[in-house]
């Protein structure tokens, strides 16, 4: 247990952490009662997250620190607790996202009868949610590798909860398998470090780079970026992440999407500003990079899928190719002394952070109802579910439109400060090479963008307009006030801090003010590139865009009054005296097509027609099918798989079954271990 103190707030972070294992444990002790168990563990989530974003905040409003001592489980390595204005940030994320989703839980839990087991999923959330302040909560690198992997195997335990199906399993296997190979990269990296300093603690690392060589440096950060972009999902190494999230249940998913892939982002922040301080250039042009192609391919991936949980999964590995942009470029600004164009980009990435947070789970909320009410997310198979379900469409429009980018709602403010970053990176006085990169990766953010605004139109228009195509769909029913509730908070959020983006920024400037000296002391993010002082800038975007949409519905409003209603009328769509089916309406591989044909050879596509005839002029059926080959699978992930193989088979020789040779090694392993702790 973590000792009382006389501060109230540490008082109040303890309470929390109790309410959360309080919430793991008892729903477990009342199986029999899985109703009130599932309540109990929603409540203690929601009370541990209330507690959680009031500390954060008093953290990063009076810029204070906390520290507890816990556990001293043995010499050097010791359970602390540190909190300063970066992981706040990240537990301000953790809190608020609780604090939504318990809401959420509550009514998509009781409202799926055919869940079994509806009490060790509230017990698992809540441990998972332990792991997750445990990551961003500890300083020292043993712990934090102990919280990383606990919260692995918990939300390992979240993605193969409905383990009766296969391809659930399956896409545990793939995530487990990922889990293993980021533990391994993160170890070797510690190990180096450790190896360097002879500490465990973060303190000892800070600055490292400047005690090390350029390459010996670069390997460190290397490893620790595999092993965060893998979690994070950057392309190519997101395999996991477009099979875990459909495979666990909603709620789950939408705590995974906002708050599990933050914590990489978090890491990758501490270990690159604290760490190392300041890199070579080259490092925030690599980050640059991989994030661009992650974006690009995560959002064309994205506008492709039918299943609108996919879709999120690949936005996911878009968004998270920003947020790497953003880091990226923040390091890239640090490393030629441009800093405060490196702040921009520091604050733009944990604005989007946030951003991010609060889209994605509104979008995964709306997801979860479609499924929980049609059994599906399977847009091709639903249609017409603004008319039964207004709220949820409402909902998941604001959600989609934040996802594209759109004003006035948060997402544009968050892009459009990364996008400024990039900008400058353009127009500031550097290499040839620099201002071309620089400029191809605006393009690739614009075409994204573009991207994602397709295919938000694709499932919203699919889904939510037109005829039901199915009974389910045609049957189905709004959403519960609890679920709804989740929602509609997030829709607000999503609004006000896209018009008023100052009161984020109450909370970025004092991470920002920790690694800058820049700080944006106005309440307000500008609207045009700058060089110069932040404090002079007065003008924001989001009131700006506000602006725009009300001069545009006076316009409209003004020429209604001036020539009338229009003289057109919205009728039936003519289907030669015959009823109007569903099957006649627009699909989502039709929506495809043309991104299918202009990136055909990107995707590797290729059409196949089979043709079902009892005669030869007149098919019964005809099917068109449009395959995409695995390229990553096939010239990436079996190479390396094959390789494996091979290197386990060459290694299989020391299991031969005798019990004497299994007694050596374990004395052989004890002798060693022994000699390099002496």
């Amino acid at each position: 247990m973590f000792l009382l103190t006389q501060d109230l707030f540490n008082n109040l972070f303890e309470l929390g952490v109790l309410f959360f294992i309080l919430g793991g444990i008892f729903p477990l002790l009342l199986h029999k009662w899985q109703h009130f168990a599932t309540a109990f563990a929603n409540g203690c989530s929601f009370v541990g997250g209330v507690l959680m974003t009031i500390v954060a905040g008093r953290l990063l409003l009076f810029q204070e620190t906390l520290n507890l001592t816990a556990w001293t489980i043995m010499d050097p390595i010791i359970l602390k607790v540190h909190f300063d204005m970066l992981s706040s940030f990240f537990l301000l994320i953790i809190g608020s996202m609780v604090l939504i989703c318990a809401i959420y839980a509550q009514g998509d839990v009781v409202s799926n009868k055919q869940l079994d087991g509806r009490n060790y999923l509230g017990a698992i959330m809540n441990f998972f949610i332990l792991s997750l302040i445990g990551v961003v909560g500890v300083d020292t690198s043993v712990t934090f590798l102990i919280f990383w992997e606990f919260m692995a195997l918990t939300s390992f335990a979240l993605v193969i909860f409905e383990h009766e199906k296969k391809k659930v399993r399956s896409a545990g296997y793939i995530y487990l398998t990922m889990t293993h190979v980021i533990g391994v990269c993160l170890s070797i990296a510690f190990l180096l470090l450790y190896w360097y300093t002879g500490s465990l603690e973060f303190a000892a690392y800070k600055n490292i780079g400047s005690q090390v060589s350029e390459l010996t440096g670069s390997i460190i950060f290397f490893l620790f970026f595999i092993g965060f972009a893998a979690k994070m999902g950057l392309f190519p190494i997101n395999v996991w992440l477009p099979r875990a999230y459909p495979a666990a249940p909603s709620s789950a998913t939408t705590l995974m999407a906002s708050a599990m892939i933050k914590m990489p982002v978090y890491a990758l922040l501490r270990v690159s500003f604290d760490f190392f301080g300041t890199g070579p250039l080259w490092w925030g042009l690599c980050l640059i990079g991989i994030g661009t192609v992650s974006m690009f391919a995560g959002s064309l991936l994205g506008a492709l899928q039918n299943d609108t949980k996919r879709f999120l999964a690949y936005s996911s590995v878009e968004n998270m190719g920003l947020l790497c942009v953003g880091i990226g470029a923040s390091l890239y600004f640090n490393a030629v002394g441009a800093f405060t164009l490196a702040a921009l980009a520091f604050s733009g990435t944990l604005y989007h952070v946030f951003s991010h947070c609060i889209f994605k789970s509104l979008l995964f909320m709306g997801a979860g109802v479609m499924l929980r009410a049609t059994g599906t997310c399977n847009i091709s198979r639903l249609g017409g579910l603004i008319h039964r379900m207004p709220w949820t469409a409402g909902a998941f429009l604001i959600g989609g439109m934040t996802l594209a980018s759109l004003p006035p709602f948060t997402g544009f403010m968050s892009e459009w400060l990364l996008l400024q970053s990039m900008l400058h990176m353009a127009f500031e006085p550097s290499t040839p090479f620099i201002k071309l990169f620089a400029a191809m990766v605006v393009a690739a953010m614009g075409l994204s963008g573009a991207l994602a605004a397709a295919a938000v139109v694709k499932h919203f228009g699919i889904a939510f307009l037109g005829k039901a195509r199915t009974p389910a769909a045609a049957e189905m029913q709004d959403v519960n006030g609890s679920m709804r509730v989740g929602m509609m908070v997030l829709c607000f959020l999503s609004l006000v801090l896209g018009i008023y983006p100052g009161g984020a920024f109450l909370f970025i400037n004092a991470v920002t003010s920790g690694y800058f000296s820049v700080v944006f002391k106005s309440d307000f993010i500008v609207l045009v590139p700058f060089v110069g002082a932040a404090e002079k800038l007065t003008l924001s975007t989001g009131i700006v865009a506000g602006l725009i949409f009300v001069i545009l519905l006076f316009t409209y409003l003004l020429i209604r009054r001036l020539y009338g209603r229009s003289r057109y009328e919205l009728e039936f769509v003519w289907t030669c005296g015959g009823e109007h089916l569903p099957v006649m309406e627009y699909t989502a591989a039709s929506y495809s097509q043309p991104l299918l044909r202009i990136f055909k050879r990107i995707l590797g596509a290729h059409n196949k027609i089979v043709t079902q005839a009892e005669y030869q002029y007149y098919p019964k059926r005809i099917e068109h099918r449009i395959n995409i080959d695995a390229r990553v699978g096939d010239n990436v992930y079996k190479p390396c798989i094959g390789l494996m193989v091979k290197l386990f088979k060459q290694v299989k020789i020391i299991q031969n079954g005798n019990l004497q040779a299994y007694v050596a090694y374990m004395v052989a392993a004890l002798i060693i271990t022994l000699l390099w702790i002496r």
